[in-house]
């Protein structure tokens, strides 16, 4: 990954000016500005991370607005602080990786453009850390503009710049894909993403946005655009404005070469900061030591009885035994049960293994039509009581982030928030679209 950053950086080092001129007058800059200029308006603050020369951050500049210019390319960062000496513009220009970007900036923006970054990252969960870290640098109900070079387009470049290429055999890596409906990574102009247009909004949906639009950022005038711009301006007026009208449509989303999603942040979610993200799974180990030894006491514990219709109470259903090779620590899973009606399932871990620390010692679901009744901290309450009978004086619990209504359970119970911990990309809740875990620690002695 080091290595893909560094071809990168020293391709647009090499071709600042190509950058700053390869935009103007052209349909992706042209239609762009024009969403743009629908949200952003003269004062609002916008950090623009990945902005090249600057091309977009001085268009917004220009209108009012305050402007953080972010790069990779320390070259690009040079010329922007140039051109902003000569123009007197509000714009402040940095030399940052996206994936660091929330290190030398703070505060809180209305608006972020990302429009850069998600051309040249080739792991997707590299792309997950630059739109989650852009996010964390935009305000609730802030606007992400978050750009992808498609599949399709690159086959529209192809064709209208450079058609010797498919005789190319070196060009299967590409093709080869493209026929396959897959998006592909790798070498191209320079290390690049390219996106089938089908995975851009699943992509988008994991993270905490409302959407608003995904469009062709060339609408429909990549294929001919160099003749379109050489018309009379009434002409390029008008097929200007047909185009802004069909950017959206999905059967001409392939026409583009460029695609950009706009999502509006949701208010109530906070994206937590990485001060409080552990990567590094060794920070973990003395916690790991302390679960690692609690006894793994399997035996003498009977069904909770049922007192009446009023009380929680728990019927044991399960009791499976340590299997070590599977790493598994010995489980028991009982009904939550309200007299004789079945409100949930509960399970207590006795012991501990590593993949404990992303799943927790207690496992709790309410069901549908009973939740918000204070059935699972009643529940927990009873489990502690066979946790305590096996000697066990704490217990994790592990919640998704953010969930709110396991947070209360836990706050309720008074368990301490050890950490919001990112889960690894081998987990389950992962690949379902699940980042984050809140780590909790409750301490049975106190409750």
């Amino acid at each position: 990954m080091k290595e893909d950053i560094k071809i990168v950086s020293e391709f647009y080092d090499k071709s600042v000016e190509i950058e700053w001129n390869r935009i103007v007058n052209r349909p992706e800059f042209l239609l762009t500005c024009r969403m743009l200029d629908r949200y952003i308006k003269p004062g609002d603050t916008v950090l623009d991370i990945g902005g090249g020369p600057g091309r977009y951050s001085f268009h917004l500049a220009d209108k009012g607005c305050e402007v953080t210019l972010i790069d990779l390319s320390s070259e690009n960062v040079k010329f922007a602080q140039a051109h902003l000496t000569q123009k007197g513009s509000r714009v402040t220009a940095i030399c940052s990786d996206a994936r660091d970007v929330d290190k030398v900036v703070f505060g809180k923006y209305d608006h972020v453009l990302l429009m850069g970054p998600l051309y040249h990252l080739l792991d997707e969960a590299e792309r997950i850390i630059a739109v989650e870290t852009a996010l964390r640098l935009l305000k609730p109900g802030g606007l992400l503009f978050a750009a992808f070079i498609s599949m399709s387009g690159g086959l529209v470049y192809m064709l209208r710049e450079m058609p010797a290429q498919f005789a190319e055999p070196d060009e299967e890596r590409f093709l080869k894909p493209l026929v396959e409906g897959r998006s592909y990574g790798g070498m191209a102009f320079t290390q690049a993403f390219f996106i089938n247009q089908n995975e851009v909004q699943p992509f988008m949906s994991q993270f905490p946005l409302e959407k608003l639009h995904l469009f062709g950022q060339e609408s429909f005038l990549a294929p001919n655009e160099h003749s379109i711009m050489t018309q009379p301006p009434e002409v390029v007026e008008a097929i200007f404005n047909l185009a802004e009208e069909m950017c959206e449509k999905e059967e001409y989303l392939s026409w583009s070469e460029h695609l950009m999603y706009i999502g509006r942040k949701k208010d109530d979610v906070i994206i937590p900061d990485d001060t409080d993200i552990i990567r590094d799974e060794s920070v973990i180990k003395s916690d790991i030591a302390y679960y690692n030894s609690l006894p793994c006491v399997f035996e003498g514990f009977i069904d909770l009885p049922c007192l009446s219709d009023d009380v929680i109470h728990l019927v044991c259903i399960t009791k499976s035994p340590a299997i070590p090779e599977k790493k598994w620590v010995p489980n028991y899973q009982f009904y939550i049960c309200k007299g004789s009606q079945r409100v949930g399932e509960i399970n207590l871990r006795i012991g501990y293994t590593d993949g404990l620390y992303y799943g927790g010692q207690i496992g709790y679901n309410i069901d549908e039509p009973y939740r918000g009744n204070g059935y699972a901290g009643r529940a927990c309450k009873l489990v502690a009581t066979v946790a305590n009978a096996h000697g066990m004086i704490k217990l994790l619990i592990t919640t998704n982030y953010p969930n709110k209504s396991s947070k209360r359970v836990c706050e309720k119970l008074g368990a301490r928030l050890l950490r919001v911990l990112r889960l690894p990309q081998w987990h389950d809740l992962y690949k379902l679209g699940q980042r984050y875990q809140n780590i909790y620690e409750w301490d049975l002695e106190e409750k």
